[in-house]
C-alpha cells in the first residue's frame, strides 16, 4: 500500500535547539574552550547513549539534566572536577535560555508533503509544554494529528501510543511511515503496530554502530525519497 500519512517525532526531527551553543559557552566559562563541532558530536553521542543504555531516564520528572551533563562532559573528556562544577553552575544560570526551534527546512518539507496529498502527524514523548512549543513554532496548524505522551498517559515505545495515533487519524499502519531519531522508541515502537520507520542520524552512523538497520537518513529532507 502506498504511504499517504507520515508521523514525525518532534525533538531533533522537526525541531532543533540551541543546546550545543549553550554548552560551548558554558565550557568556555569553565575554562575548557571547545569548537562547536566537537560539542555537537559529544551531544549527539550522549543522546545516543541514553537512547541505548538508559531509555526514558531523561524524561522522568525528577531526573534533571545532571545525568546528561555527566555523560556529555565524559564524551568531551572534561575530567577536572572544578571545571565540571563550573560547567554545571553556568548551565543552571543559562537554563531559561534553552529553546527549541524549527530546522530551516521543516516548513518546506511539510508543505511539499501536503501538496502531494500526504497527511502529517506527531507522536512525541514530551511533557505538557509540548503544545506551547508547537504553537510558538507554527507547527500546530501544519500537523493533522498530534499525540503527546504527557496527554495520552503512555509513551513510546509502548504500542498503545501508536495505536491511539492511528485511531485518532483514522489511518491504517500499512499506509503510514514514522520518522524519528531514536531507534529504540521510534523504530521499535512503530514496528509493534506494523508501521515502517525511517531513523534520523548524521552521516556515517555515528553513535548507532550497534544497529543493523538499513533505513537511516540524515534529516526529514530525505523523506520524500521513500514515498515516491
Amino acid at each position: 500500500m502506498r504511504v499517504n500519512y507520515i508521523w514525525f517525532d518532534l525533538g531533533l526531527t522537526l525541531l532543533t535547539n540551541n543546546h550545543c551553543q549553550s554548552y560551548k559557552e558554558a565550557l568556555e566559562a569553565a575554562g575548557s574552550k571547545r569548537e562547536l563541532a566537537e560539542v555537537e558530536r559529544a551531544y549527539h553521542l550522549a543522546n545516543k547513549y541514553f537512547m541505548r543504555r538508559r531509555p526514558g531516564l531523561l524524561g522522568q520528572k525528577n531526573s534533571g539534566p545532571a545525568a546528561f551533563f555527566d555523560v556529555l562532559l565524559d564524551r568531551l573528556e572534561v575530567k577536572d572536577p572544578q571545571a565540571r562544577a563550573l560547567f554545571f553552575a553556568e548551565m543552571k544560570r543559562k537554563k531559561d535560555n534553552i529553546c527549541w526551534h524549527k530546522f530551516p527546512f521543516t516548513d518546506e518539507v511539510l508543505y511539499r508533503l501536503h501538496e502531494r496529498g500526504i497527511g502529517t502527524g506527531l507522536i512525541s514523548n514530551w511533557d505538557l509544554g509540548c503544545r506551547g512549543i508547537l504553537k510558538d513554532n507554527g507547527l500546530l496548524e501544519q500537523l493533522d494529528t498530534v499525540v503527546i505522551s504527557a496527554e495520552a498517559g503512555m509513551e513510546k515505545p509502548d504500542k498503545r501510543i501508536f495505536q491511539l495515533a492511528l485511531e485518532k487519524s483514522g489511518r491504517k499502519a500499512e499506509e503510514c511511515l514514522y520518522v524519528g531519531d531514536n531507534y529504540y522508541d521510534d523504530v521499535v515502537g512503530s514496528a509493534k503496530v506494523g508501521m515502517k520507520a525511517l531513523l534520523i542520524n548524521p552521516p556515517d552512523r555515528l553513535g548507532i554502530e550497534e544497529l543493523d538497520y538499513p533505513d537511516v537518513i540524515e534529516s526529514i529532507k530525505e523523506v520524500e525519497r521513500y514515498i515516491a
